[in-house]
Parts: C-alpha cells; sequence; structure tokens
C-alpha cells in the first residue's frame, strides 16, 4: 500500500495537514505548493503541524512547484476557482490508471474534474476540519480532523475505494466510505453556505454569528434557499440535520472559517466555489435573495483587493490609593476578568475612546490618562486580531459594573484572579514593573 505514489496539489492547511499526516506514516506523498508556505517548507524539508488531536509535529516532505512524476493517487486540495487550472498542471503526470481525488469545498469540482479527465477514476471527499496556515510552514489544526470519501464516476472499484480508506486510517485519519456522497456534499455545502461568507463579510467568528439574532435570521434564510436547490438535484436533507447545522460548541465557537482566514491573508476567498451553485440553481425558480445579496455585499466590499487590517481597541488601567487595579468581569465571550476597555469608534480619537470605555462600562471618569504602550501581538484575542492601546491613570472612585461589565472590582497586585482574559495578565505585569 505504502509503495503506490501519491501527489497533494495544492498543498495549503487542509492539504498539508492530511497528506503530512500521510507523510509522517511512510507514505510517498510529493507536495505541490505556492508562495511563502512553499518557500519556507523547501528550506528545511520540514512541515510543522500544532494539532489538537497529534500534538505538536515536524514531518519531512517533498515541497515543489509543479508535480515530479507520475503518480497513482492525486489529492487536489486547491479553492474551488483553481479546479481546472490544477487539471491542466497534472495533465502530464497521470495516466487514465491514476485516482484523482477532490479535498475540496463545493460540489461542482469532482464534476469539472470529470469533464477534463472522463477516463479516470474521480472520487470526492468532504473535508471536516479546522485547520489554517497560522504562517508559513506551520499549521495550526483546531477542530475535527476527519474525511467521507465516495464515489463519482462508476469506474472507481470497491477495492479503490477500500485502498484510500486504508491509506486515510492507517495515519490515524478517521475516514468513512459514503453510498451517497453527493449528499454528504450538500450537506457541507449548507454548513459552508450559511457561515462562509457571513464570517467574511462582518468579520466574524461562527459561535458570534449564531448568537446575534439579525445575522442568526440572515444564516436561516440562506439555509432555506441552500436546501430548495439540493431539492432541484433529488437531494433531500434530512430535518436532523437541519436542527443541529447552526449549533456551534468547544473549538467551533471562536473558529474563524475558512473565508475569513483568507481575507485576513490578502488571499482571494472562496466565495463563487460556495455560493454560485445555489445562486445558480435557483435562478430560474423562485430565486435566491439571501445568499446573492450577501455575494454581491462580498464582491462590492473586497472586490478584488482585500484590504484587511486588525481592530483598533484601547485598555485602561486603573489603580487606586491602595495600589490596587480595577477590573471588569465580562460578560460576552472571552469570559473571565479584564481591564475596562473596548473598541474604537470611527472618528473617536483613542484617548477619548478610552474614557469613554471606562466611564461606560465602570462609572470611573478620567480626564488625565497616560500611555502605557502598544500590544499587538495576533493571538492576543482568540476571536480575531486586535491592537490594543493601553493607557493608565488614577482614581479612588467606587466602580459600577456597566454596559459590557457584569462586575467591576478593584484587586490587590498579589490577588488578581487565575481567569484573565486576552494579555491583560502580561499589559498588568507589564504596569507593575514599570510604575508602581
Amino acid at each position: 500500500m505504502k509503495n503506490h505514489s501519491l501527489l497533494c496539489f495544492g498543498a495549503g492547511a487542509v492539504g498539508s495537514l492530511f497528506c503530512g499526516l500521510l507523510a509522517k506514516n511512510g507514505f510517498r506523498v510529493d507536495f505541490v505548493a505556492r508562495g511563502a508556505h512553499l518557500e519556507e517548507v523547501k528550506k528545511s524539508s520540514i512541515l510543522k503541524i500544532d494539532s489538537y488531536r497529534y500534538g505538536y509535529l515536524e514531518i519531512f516532505v517533498n515541497f515543489y512547484e509543479k508535480p515530479q512524476k507520475n503518480y497513482d493517487i492525486v489529492f487536489i486540495c486547491t479553492k474551488s476557482q483553481d479546479t481546472a487550472d490544477a487539471c491542466l498542471a497534472i495533465r502530464s503526470y497521470i495516466t487514465d490508471k491514476t485516482i484523482i481525488v477532490s479535498m475540496q469545498n463545493g460540489i461542482d469540482n469532482p464534476e469539472t474534474i470529470r469533464s477534463i479527465y472522463p477516463k479516470n477514476k474521480i472520487v470526492a471527499t468532504s473535508v471536516f476540519v479546522g485547520a489554517s496556515i497560522e504562517r508559513p510552514g506551520f499549521v495550526k489544526h483546531s477542530a475535527e480532523g476527519r474525511l467521507i470519501i465516495g464515489k463519482i464516476t462508476e469506474n472507481v472499484t470497491d477495492e479503490d475505494m477500500d485502498l484510500l480508506q486504508e491509506i486515510f486510517t492507517s495515519s490515524e485519519i478517521p475516514c468513512q466510505i459514503d453510498k451517497d456522497i453527493k449528499l454528504v456534499m450538500w450537506k457541507k455545502l449548507l454548513w459552508n453556505l450559511i457561515f462562509n461568507p457571513l464570517s467574511a463579510l462582518l468579520e466574524a467568528t461562527c459561535g458570534k454569528l449564531v448568537d446575534n439574532e439579525h445575522s442568526n435570521h440572515i444564516m436561516k434564510e440562506i439555509l432555506k434557499e441552500g436546501v430548495k436547490a439540493a431539492s432541484l438535484e433529488g437531494i433531500i436533507i434530512p430535518q436532523e440535520y437541519l436542527d443541529k447545522i447552526m449549533n456551534v460548541t468547544g473549538n467551533l465557537y471562536y473558529y474563524k472559517t475558512s473565508m475569513l482566514q483568507d481575507i485576513e491573508k490578502l488571499k482571494i476567498p472562496e466565495v463563487d466555489g460556495i455560493m454560485l451553485p445555489v445562486i445558480k440553481r435557483l435562478k430560474e425558480s423562485s430565486g435566491a435573495p439571501y445568499t446573492e445579496t450577501v455575494y454581491n455585499l462580498l464582491k462590492f466590499k473586497y472586490g478584488k483587493k482585500y484590504i484587511y487590517t486588525p481592530k483598533l481597541t484601547v485598555d485602561v488601567i486603573v489603580y487606586n490609593s491602595k495600589k490596587e487595579i480595577l477590573l471588569i468581569e465580562r460578560k460576552n465571550p472571552p469570559y473571565g476578568w479584564a481591564l475596562p476597555g473596548g473598541f474604537v469608534d470611527y472618528g473617536e480619537t483613542v484617548e477619548d475612546a478610552a474614557k469613554r470605555e471606562l466611564r461606560e462600562e465602570t462609572g470611573i471618569t478620567l480626564e488625565d490618562i497616560k500611555l502605557l504602550g502598544v500590544y499587538s501581538d495576533p493571538r492576543r484575542d482568540v476571536r480575531f486580531h486586535t491592537v490594543s492601546i493601553v493607557y493608565y491613570g488614577y482614581s479612588d472612585s467606587k466602580p459600577i459594573a456597566n454596559d459590557d461589565a457584569k462586575n467591576a472590582l478593584f484587586f490587590s497586585i498579589k490577588d488578581i484572579p487565575d481567569a484573565i482574559a486576552f494579555d491583560h495578565r502580561k499589559i498588568i505585569e507589564d504596569f507593575v514593573k514599570i510604575l508602581l
């Protein structure tokens, strides 16, 4: 089994993770990638993976700009918009016996592959995973990590499917075979349809989309359109699945969808591959007004230029005559104790924002505040990248919790709560070292 020659074409987060695990377990895998990820891995031939399931891994791999030889199995892991180009790029490196596996979002990619290679065996994969390229050469695996595979073309044998399943399961990747892969793909498309576009448009994580009544309503309407589009192809989505599709717990609550991750990296997200299948299928009947509106808004907001910057926030350290520090207990996730603060409004100076947030959350008014520093670690907020400008000031006023604060109390430096949100413990430590 490990004598088969494998190709991972389009080694982004998904391809690097799954095919990296194959390489770790002795399979002969060549990776085709591009950009900084390719250049970084080529330097050392080491792919780094930090996985909630497998731990920290450093895997010896072969990364290239193009395929190197003939392959028995090709995994296409590109974005939907790159599927046709990927097929043309592998033309000289496959035979009629090569199994081509689509490991992509969307539902039309396998048919695109079949239209270009009608004689080949085509297999579709529904990928359920939370993965991202945190930095070139480094993949973060944060949630799920399983595959469902199924036949697209009739020439795929049961033995072919068993081989693919064994390749994955022998590398500790959960993989099951499903005879109704089109239903599986539509179910996956519906999840992507309701979460990905809105997360990119509103720059929000999955949990925040579900919790907000307005985005929640739009998601439900988009879901109805997706279900109707599926029914036009004879695909009936089980009600049990629909009832649970918007449940986001654990790591998924703070998960950034692939579209949002792409925009943060100034990459073109997979808008067409996820949204157009529904828009096109309903065009001649009822239409898809909610899906199409979000689609058009994404095009209007980003066009071909994906300008994405960190969110600007402020925090305020208030200390009193007892040399205690004021903290608020947060009402909203991420929960825990934190310094008073929040986002800077458009047209507002950062100094005014700091004073406003302090007043709104604690009732304390400060006119004299001084700058402590700027904190910009991209990982400081689990929801998204924020940059905080931190101020400090003195007050013996009694705080009154309000707005986003459930509680507001002064704490001795020696008795700071364990549950501190964001990087506020580090900010407090810096303040103590410098000024107290």
